[in-house]
């Protein structure tokens, strides 16, 4: 009885490693580039929510048109002037996806895609124009510039 008992369980450990090995290998994922224009006349936010549409689109079709897939990556770039920067990339599984399809939570945005593209600060006010006020600070003397250096020694 043993034996049997043996065997029933070597058998029911192959199946669920076979199981397991199976549903890694259906798993599939799809990576995806986007290259929107900027037209150069847009501002950017507009052009992030344009970003944000495309990639709620595409990951929308995605899996639409492909059941086995189990995860996607978008990943939009722009290109403003003939330089392409990415602007944002969204990845979320299929299960993420059917409890929440807002595009937010699965999207992490490039920082320096405005600097990078040529955007500039519409409202920009005085304060804040980047000149600043130059306050001229007398340089300390050699003797207290020395005593201040952590390796000054006074022996």
């Amino acid at each position: 009885m043993n034996f049997y008992l043996r065997l029933l369980s070597a058998v029911i450990l192959a199946i669920i490693s076979l199981t397991a090995s199976i549903s890694i290998v259906l798993a599939e994922t799809k990576e995806r580039y986007l290259t929107l224009d900027s037209g150069g006349s847009q501002s950017f936010a507009s052009l992030v929510q344009q970003a944000e549409d495309l990639a709620k689109e595409s990951i929308a079709r995605e899996f639409q048109e492909n059941p086995a897939l189990t995860e996607v990556t978008i990943i939009i770039t722009a290109d403003r002037s003939r330089q392409i920067v990415p602007v944002l990339r969204s990845r979320v599984s299929r299960h993420d996806w059917q409890k929440d399809s807002r595009i937010e939570q699965w999207t992490r945005y490039f920082a320096d895609a405005k600097l990078l593209l040529g955007f500039r600060e519409d409202n920009i006010s005085p304060a804040n124009s980047g000149f600043s006020q130059v306050i001229k600070v007398s340089a300390p003397s050699r003797s207290a510039s020395r005593q201040n250096d952590p390796g000054f020694r006074d022996d």
